[in-house]
């Protein structure tokens, strides 16, 4: 919970009476207007109190749900980009690289194109750290949608302007994805937190489903020959999803985090927000807990050094090895090289190579539809390890299926490649984006990011040297291994925070 200390770089011009606008998000179109008046600073007997929790607290109502929702949406919607980026070029390989002149290999060309999104990623994730001492979690948000919008010049059919805005949308995705989790956490109110942060692995999944759909585009013989333009409409997608969010966010709602605001001394714009967000009788509260939040950072500020103390160490760790085994399980390979790999399950066939893709977008996006069901009334813990058990149960007989080449045994190996994909977006996928920015400060959440790039940026480039190498079979054989190790280690270190704030929550990590 613990979140960076931002130093004041700019003055707040602001009249005390210059607030009488009405609130945005409203139940009805008449709210009563008053004047912002500074909100006096907590108590010291409050300060020892900790961070969020208050004596008689109230639960806090929104003005509107619909809107909340449309607003924590759009921010997260950054996370249906991310699923769009993981098998969009992988089907479009084929049909690009007949139009470019390649330096090398098509293999190593494939794993070069590939890892030069995660570089980007890496890259982006590293400068959200400084970025947000000058910035307000908004304002970071516009900049990485600027690097997307930019990425649609990847439509330039040449290798080298298409590999510097693939790194400019990896950069993107990479400030994105380390201020998401943040930027909803500080925003969104307590009760609809598990809801709207277990929403980004499925707005994953969703991404990832939409590149399926429009990837039956190049059944079409026309459409993935030399002069085809089809691959330039794929490209170009991601540029429009980061445009709407930042028009969505920035131009109509004119969002941002009230404790990101009151971080760099603008509370009278934090209470602006937070007027917009909650009904008239919950605004001084929510506004008192910020503050609280805010101090008790600035006397807890440890910066990035700290996470390597005892206190932090367990939680980070915990969030790091989430992030590798989401990335080394086998299912992120798969997704980023599905059209490879179902190739050669389909020995060639185009038409079903492309329904298998399909299938298996639509496979993964099915949790979607009964998560809040089953998150209801299971904890993450037993989901965790559950899900986390039967991934190595379907790893186990992919790697045995892997060696037939019959039809029966490939339909029976698809069929457990889609129960595995169904598995990992019920359970690890949306746990893991879920999970590593609850248990940890954002410094934490900033660090288990960065890494999860770095692991990505790995097994992009070096799968499709062990699908040509060591085969289907050796690969999942060492996807395998990694599970079982991070299943065991979460047995004994994950705990359950069902039903707990995020002050509870650091208690039942000893961080208090």
């Amino acid at each position: 919970m613990t979140s960076q200390v931002i130093p004041l770089q700019t003055q707040e011009d602001e009249n005390l009476n210059s607030d009488n606008s009405q609130s945005v998000i409203s139940k009805n179109s008449s709210v009563r207007q008053q004047p912002i008046a500074p909100v006096p600073m907590p108590s010291n007997k409050l300060r020892k109190r900790g961070t969020v929790q208050l004596e008689n607290e109230v639960e806090e109502e929104v003005n509107s749900v619909f809107h909340l929702s449309v607003i924590l949406v759009a921010i997260q919607s950054g996370n249906f980009s991310l699923g769009y980026s993981l098998s969009y070029l992988s089907m479009s390989f084929t049909t690009l690289f007949s139009q470019i002149t390649l330096k090398g290999t098509e293999i190593e060309e494939q794993g070069l194109f590939s890892a030069v999104l995660s570089i980007g990623q890496v890259v982006g994730a590293l400068m959200t750290q400084p970025l947000l001492k000058y910035t307000t979690r908004n304002q970071s948000l516009l900049i990485a949608d600027i690097c997307g919008i930019l990425s649609i010049l990847q439509v330039v059919p040449n290798r080298e302007v298409i590999l510097a805005f693939r790194f400019c949308y990896g950069v993107c995705l990479g400030i994105s994805t380390i201020i998401m989790p943040v930027y909803v956490k500080e925003l969104c109110p307590q009760k609809y937190y598990e809801t709207f942060s277990v929403m980004a692995g499925f707005l994953v999944a969703g991404g990832l489903l939409f590149t399926n759909f429009i990837g039956l585009g190049y059944i079409n013989d026309d459409l993935r020959g030399e002069q085809s333009y089809y691959w330039q409409i794929v490209f170009a997608i991601p540029a429009v999803l980061h445009f709407l969010r930042s028009f969505i966010v920035t131009v109509i709602y004119k969002m941002d985090s009230p404790v990101g605001l009151v971080q760099i001394k603008m509370p009278l714009s934090a209470k602006q927000i937070i007027e917009k967000i909650y009904q008239p009788q919950f605004i001084d509260q929510v506004m008192l807990k910020c503050q609280l939040r805010v101090q008790y950072n600035e006397e807890h500020q440890e910066g990035l050094l700290s996470l390597f103390k005892k206190k932090h160490l367990k939680t980070l760790t915990i969030g790091c090895v989430l992030v590798f085994v989401y990335t080394w399980c086998g299912l992120f390979a798969l997704f980023s090289y599905s059209s490879q790999i179902f190739g050669i399950m389909s020995d060639g066939d185009i038409t079903l190579n492309t329904i298998f893709t399909l299938i298996i977008g639509l496979v993964q996006f099915t949790p979607a539809f009964i998560s809040k069901y089953v998150y209801g009334r299971w904890g993450k813990r037993p989901l965790l390890l559950y899900g986390l058990i039967f991934l190595i149960v379907c790893q186990i007989l992919i790697i045995g299926l892997s060696y037939s080449d019959a039809l029966a045994a490939t339909i029976v190996k698809f069929v457990i490649i889609c129960l595995f994909a169904f598995q990992y977006a019920m359970t690890l996928g949306p746990i893991t984006w879920s999970m590593t920015p609850e248990i940890n400060s954002s410094e934490g959440t900033y660090f288990c990011f960065v890494t999860l790039y770095a692991w990505q940026l790995l097994v992009l480039y070096i799968f499709p040297f062990m699908l040509d190498g060591i085969q289907m079979s050796g690969a999942f054989i060492v996807f395998g291994i990694l599970t079982i190790l991070s299943t065991i280690f979460f047995y004994f270190y994950v705990k359950e925070t069902k039903g707990l704030n995020h002050k509870e929550i650091d208690r039942l990590y000893g961080k208090e």
